[in-house]
């Protein structure tokens, strides 16, 4: 690791940074990003690479007629059924096109003292060690949202600092559904009902933090310019510098790429996606005629959660 102290001026002295300042920098980093990310994540109609999300849910058992007798069992009725479970795969990781910043003069980066007190200029990895890795691990870090990442929620409306990401064609990115318990008639009155009834429980949206509306100060470096004098960065000229970076290295490099996942490894974004089912069954009999008995099992009981997903954040190879 070759972590550098850039040079600054301090009333016309020159100035190691301290590491407040490159702190300060590496937040900077992540500001830049926020505004230009190039790890993206889009909604698709379906087959998205994230992977697929079941949601299941409990149906009816098929009806069974008798004309000579009554059911005093539920033996002759099939059971309760089940969904194979709707595979939902509408999240794609589509990540932006990068090239790998050049530095044709070797003056594009921060100068700073070497190991005899001589000036140079930083290179790609001591900008990489100094300021972007840091930069990275704080966006995948352990937080509900970051600034330039994306999270999960359960409503379409975007929280402030927040954007809805569209797609899908109705922008969900995981319905769960349950049976509708209500719509079956436990009397029995409706046999044959259909065997399919339920109700959407919760859906769920992707969003894009939003890039803060004011970045964090920093004390901009010296470089090397072309008469291999010192001179300052322009704010603008150093943030460009940083946000290539950053831009690069996010998708590019080998242990730094910003990969997203289902339940995969990571920090969670946003909330669990639920996938939910009722628990148990109900016998429905009725004697229609004197000659018409019917029966059929019916979705009951209380929702349990079948499985729990998670958009996942990490950095990886």
């Amino acid at each position: 690791m070759a972590a550098r102290r850039p040079l600054y001026y301090d009333s016309g002295n020159l100035r190691e940074m301290s590491e407040a300042m490159i702190t300060a920098i590496q937040n900077r980093c992540v500001y830049v990003y926020a505004g230009n990310p190039s790890a993206l994540l889009t909604v698709v109609s379906s087959g998205g690479n994230l992977g697929a999300m079941n949601d299941t849910r409990l149906v009816a058992g098929a009806e069974a007629t008798r004309g000579t007798a009554g059911y005093n069992t539920a033996a002759a009725v099939d059971t309760i059924g089940e969904t194979a479970g709707e595979g939902i795969a509408k999240i794609s990781q589509t990540n932006a096109t990068v090239s790998t910043p050049t530095d044709t003069n070797n003056k594009l980066y921060p100068a700073y003292y070497d190991g005899s007190g001589t000036i140079q200029a930083m290179t790609a990895t001591d900008v990489f060690d100094t300021f972007i890795t840091q930069a990275i691990d704080d966006l995948v870090g352990s937080h509900v949202t970051k600034q330039g990442t994306f999270t999960i929620t359960n409503s379409a409306t975007p929280a402030a600092g927040h954007t809805l990401i569209l797609g899908g064609g109705d922008n969900k990115v995981f319905e769960d559904t349950r049976a509708d318990k209500a719509l079956y008639e436990q009397s029995g009155i409706g046999i044959p009902e259909a065997i399919d009834q339920f109700e959407s429980i919760n859906s769920y949206y992707l969003h894009i933090t939003d890039q803060e509306a004011t970045g964090p100060s920093i004390t901009q470096p010296l470089q090397i310019n072309s008469g291999n004098d010192l001179q300052t960065y322009t704010l603008a000229n150093f943030d460009a510098m940083l946000l290539a970076e950053m831009r690069h290295h996010t998708v590019n490099t080998s242990g730094s790429k910003i990969t997203y996942s289902i339940n995969g490894s990571g920090n969670n974004r946003g909330t669990g996606m639920d996938d939910t089912k009722l628990d148990g069954s109900f016998l429905a009999q009725r004697t229609f005629s004197a000659d018409d008995y019917r029966a059929q099992n019916f979705p009951d009981g209380t929702p349990q959660t079948v499985t729990q997903y998670f958009l996942k954040i990490t950095r990886s190879s």
